[in-house]
């Protein structure tokens, strides 16, 4: 079985590399450093996008850096498996049949809620708790690939299917410079800027409303509107878009025509049809054009909050 993923070699050569101080580094120090740094970074990022509690998702980070670094993949890369298997056996059993290559790269379909896995026909979904941090890096670079066909006859004819999320740490640092949000650390090496929260504009409003991640969203009210990106990096939310000054869509983080539909959207669905009219530009400007390029989750209880601090404050023109 070829055990090296199918992307750039992380290290071109056999010679030490030797530092400002003089001391020689292997190559592969070299490369193993590097899948731990961006080990880190996708760390950080993936804690406010995921749904797997914090010691789950450490120990995942730890077992993907020892897969990257066993592999010598040339970007941190993540191993999982894909769920909904039981419904494509026979396709399962048409890949084995046709010994389908390992490491050949699979295609993601988000035409639906999830993320759809197909090597013709359909495999199976990527598991829920990953959509939250792979759907933002799949516009810069990650990309989903077979590591094997699993189970035997022996156990009724039941397969599943292990896959890796390569090039993890390359897509990572692209979607930092598109946003602009990397920063350099004492290292030398860029970090991951830390997820933003909604400010007090003034006293007034005497109310912070947070900009939650999206795995908080199994944890509060089911009125809790939870906002995300498609695999094309189309802005979604779990409320209806009631256009007004957007026809194409939603969206977040800056001030526009796709942010006040969606601020409009929101009150709409949390409270009533004049208060959404009064209020949605101002819900605007203070949450919506604050909410992290990747989305997140408003606690419908904290809006409805934000909207009851809004009664002794000038209604915005």
């Amino acid at each position: 079985m070829n055990t090296n993923l199918p992307t750039t070699p992380a290290v071109h050569h056999d010679d030490p590399v030797y530092t400002a101080s003089g001391m020689r580094i292997s190559p592969a120090e070299v490369h193993a450093r590097r899948i731990a740094r961006e080990a880190e970074h996708w760390l950080l990022f993936a804690t406010d996008r995921t749904r797997m509690k914090p010691h789950t998702l450490t120990r995942k980070a730890l077992d993907a850096t020892a897969f990257s670094i066993q592999r010598r993949a040339s970007s941190f890369a993540v191993p999982s498996k894909i769920v909904g298997t039981s419904k494509h056996q026979r396709t399962l059993w048409t890949m084995v049949r046709e010994h389908v290559a390992p490491w050949t790269e699979l295609v993601l379909d988000d035409t639906g809620d999830g993320l759809v896995v197909r090597l013709g026909d359909e495999l199976g979904e990527v598991q829920s708790k990953h959509l939250g941090w792979l759907r933002p890096l799949i516009p810069f670079g990650a990309r989903l690939y077979l590591s094997r066909v699993t189970g035997t006859d022996y156990e009724g004819y039941s397969l599943g299917v292990n896959v890796v999320v390569a090039n993890v740490g390359h897509a990572l640092g692209k979607l930092q410079e598109a946003l602009g949000s990397a920063g350099a650390s004492g290292d030398g090496h860029r970090g991951v800027a830390p997820r933003p929260t909604v400010s007090e504009p003034t006293q007034a409003s005497r109310l912070r409303l947070v900009i939650r991640p999206e795995h908080e969203a199994l944890t509060g009210d089911p009125d809790d509107v939870v906002l995300f990106r498609r695999v094309d990096g189309a802005a979604c939310a779990t409320v209806p878009h009631v256009v007004r000054h957007s026809p194409t869509g939603i969206e977040w983080g800056y001030e526009g025509s796709g942010p006040a539909d969606l601020a409009r959207s929101v009150l709409l669905a949390l409270t009533d049809e004049p208060t959404a009219d009064s209020l949605y530009q101002r819900f605007k400007a203070e949450v919506v054009a604050h909410v992290p390029h990747a989305g997140g989750v408003l606690r419908a209880a904290e809006v409805r909050a934000w909207v009851e601090a809004q009664t002794d404050r000038p209604t915005a023109a």
